[in-house]
């Protein structure tokens, strides 16, 4: 395992796969985990403090937020992956370029993407069918956390950077900083000043800012690699081509399955407040077991880029392999957890005290939870497809998905209900894993 532990800069073209994605992978699941603890604490603290009500009015709006961020961390994560490509090559010219490049587009796309959404917000929530009762609240929420999409961008880009070149354990110190941060504001926001939700939002965004802020001073002391000048500025038409190619085919692929997420939570919120504060708690819960394919599918990304990039396409496969065994070690846990304390987890994140919602929650999850094998499949294969610049398969995945969860949000649930939604995604799962299994064959020689 090539380390440069000045630096933290890893080369995965070397040494052990189990060795490389364990190391590299273990901060990026803590650093997840921190990430998700932002929503969790805003959903946890909301029931407690507010209770059901408030939990429905950030749950109303959770699979849009969802899809924005989503697309952010898509978009940041392709562009990585080229500065990753000629780290992996030793092409240090070419990275800055790229670097540089990635700040340009990042920033074009931080602008328009907080004006479109502020200008359409409540017509979004409109479409959503928000319940009358939460409305008013869940508007208020998204719209600062629609203001704060500017430093969601640049915190995640900066983090995408450092992983690029390898460095996953700076980005859970910055994380871990921040999560203690987001949850001291919250208590102060919604506790103390009484601000409601909306205390739930600034305590987001406060907190990813200062993180953002912090982060972009280490690099700029540490990584003088990556900081780019205005000679690195070169109009290349098709340099910028392949780097919004393959940022944008990353985040339209969590777009695509985002937006079906939308339109399926469009169809809870249509079954009332009741299932939104479950659906609310169980996806939380949910959220932390799917954790470690966040995080073997971002290493994997790396992993196979880097590979790709130095021409040793032979570790590919046993990298893929890798990553599955460790993630079925977590599913067995993430199971026996579900199952045995999953009634008592849900009612610690909602503070929920209707029977209704906990049980609708713990239904959710042991539907969902054992479906996670294929599901693990399907994201690993995803990012290794992605970081080797074969973005075909994957985008063909998301679209099934998106169509799935059209089919389901119109056609299933409102005769199932909710029994409908749990069912959803394992289906859909299953169905894509299936496809992009074709990837070994298609893909021969990247998967010796």
């Amino acid at each position: 395992m090539q380390m440069n532990y000045k630096s933290r800069v890893l080369d995965m073209t070397k040494g052990s796969p189990f060795q490389l994605l364990l190391y590299f992978s273990l901060p990026l699941f803590f650093g997840n985990l921190l990430q998700q603890l932002y929503s969790l604490a805003d959903a946890s603290i909301a029931g407690h403090l507010l209770g059901d009500v408030a939990l429905a009015e950030i749950g109303a709006t959770a699979a849009l937020y969802s899809l924005i961020t989503n697309f952010v961390f898509g978009l940041n994560n392709g562009l990585a992956l080229i500065v990753s490509k000629y780290f992996g090559a030793g092409e240090k010219k070419e990275m800055k370029q790229a670097v540089c490049y990635m700040v340009t587009i990042a920033c074009v796309f931080a602008v328009l993407l907080t004006t479109l959404f502020l200008l359409f917000r409540h017509s979004l929530l409109v479409i959503l069918q928000i319940p009358e009762d939460t409305l008013e609240g869940a508007l208020n929420y998204f719209t600062i956390i629609l203001a704060g999409i500017p430093l969601s961008m640049a915190y995640n880009l900066e983090f995408s950077l450092l992983q690029a070149v390898g460095n996953s354990f700076t980005p859970l110190l910055f994380l871990l900083f921040s999560s203690v941060l987001n949850v001291g504001l919250d208590y102060l926001f919604m506790g103390n000043l009484a601000m409601g939700v909306q205390g739930a939002a600034i305590a987001t965004v406060l907190a990813q800012g200062v993180s953002g802020v912090l982060c972009f001073f280490y690099i700029v002391k540490n990584y003088r690699e990556l900081c780019f000048e205005k000679k690195d500025f070169l109009v290349k038409p098709a340099f910028v081509f392949k780097m919004l190619w393959t940022g944008l085919s990353m985040a339209l692929m969590s777009t695509i399955y985002n937006i079906g997420s939308v339109v399926l939570q469009s169809s809870i919120n249509a079954l009332g407040s009741v299932y939104i504060a479950a659906q609310m708690g169980a996806r939380r819960l949910a959220e932390l077991f799917y954790n470690p394919g966040l995080a073997l599918a971002a290493s994997i990304a790396t992993y196979s880029s880097q590979n790709y990039g130095a021409n040793r396409n032979t570790r590919i496969g046993k990298g893929i392999k890798t990553a599955l065994l460790i993630y079925g070690v977590w599913w067995l846990f993430a199971v026996t957890f579900v199952f045995m304390l999953g009634e008592n987890a849900v009612k610690l994140i909602t503070g929920s005290v209707s029977q209704e919602v906990v049980s609708s929650a713990v239904l959710y999850l042991q539907i969902s939870i054992p479906m996670i094998p294929p599901m693990a499949f399907l994201v690993i294969m995803r990012s290794a497809l992605q970081g080797m610049a074969h973005p075909g398969l994957p985008l063909l995945c998301s679209v099934i998905e998106l169509i799935g969860k059209v089919w389901f949000s119109l056609m299933i649930v409102p005769v199932w209900g909710y029994l409908a939604v749990c069912i959803c995604e394992p289906v859909l799962w299953v169905i894509c894993a299936l496809v992009i299994l074709a990837a070994p064959f298609v893909y021969r020689r990247e998967f010796a």
